[in-house]
């Protein structure tokens, strides 16, 4: 089984239109808000860098859910940031393919790589979500740029739950300040 979109028995990915959101929906072009000072005491006057950036719904989907008010759970939708392989062709890990395998086999646990896409038109390299560099925005923004995108990637089960599974290990890790030593 190659694993990718078309030629599997579990695709990775769909194409989906409208403003219904779910985990695993790649946006493109998503506004990414950065706050700029350099201390404390400057943080009165917050200048902010704003750049766009691809980002893969991280919100549960149960909480994106349109209820009979026309509200939903969450007022923000969490997003991490995704990079292709040409955007991280110079980086010090991922410029490397030692780096994607590492990533790929969960050795690095701020990182996940989802597969490439060969849908007709959609066709991606490989990608890498970056959960140390997660982003909100509005519901309705998030709603907003999934309808102007018109069809969109969205992952499917099972690689829906393996990102999600992947940002909870990231979040939930505990270092210990005094490990029990080695058996030998």
């Amino acid at each position: 089984m190659d694993g990718t979109a078309s030629g599997s028995r579990f695709p990775w990915y769909e194409l989906v239109a409208g403003s219904d959101l779910q985990q695993g929906d790649l946006l493109a072009g998503c506004p990414m808000v950065r706050p700029t000072y350099g201390s404390l005491a400057e943080a009165q006057a917050v200048d902010v860098v704003v750049t766009t950036r691809a980002g893969i719904v991280l919100t549960q989907s149960c909480d994106l859910v349109v209820r009979d008010d026309g509200r939903c759970h969450s007022e923000e939708v969490l997003l991490g940031s995704v990079y292709s392989i040409a955007e991280l062709i110079s980086h010090h890990v991922f410029g490397r393919p030692t780096g994607w395998e590492e990533a790929r086999k969960g050795r690095h646990p701020s990182y996940h790589v989802l597969n490439r896409c060969d849908l007709p038109g959609y066709e991606r390299d490989f990608m890498l979500v970056d959960f140390s560099r997660v982003f909100t925005l509005e519901t309705a923004l998030a709603r907003e740029l999934a309808v102007a995108q018109g069809q969109r990637l969205r992952l499917l089960p099972p690689y829906r739950e393996h990102l999600s599974q992947a940002f909870a290990r990231f979040f939930m890790r505990v270092g210990l300040p005094v490990d029990i030593p080695p058996f030998r």
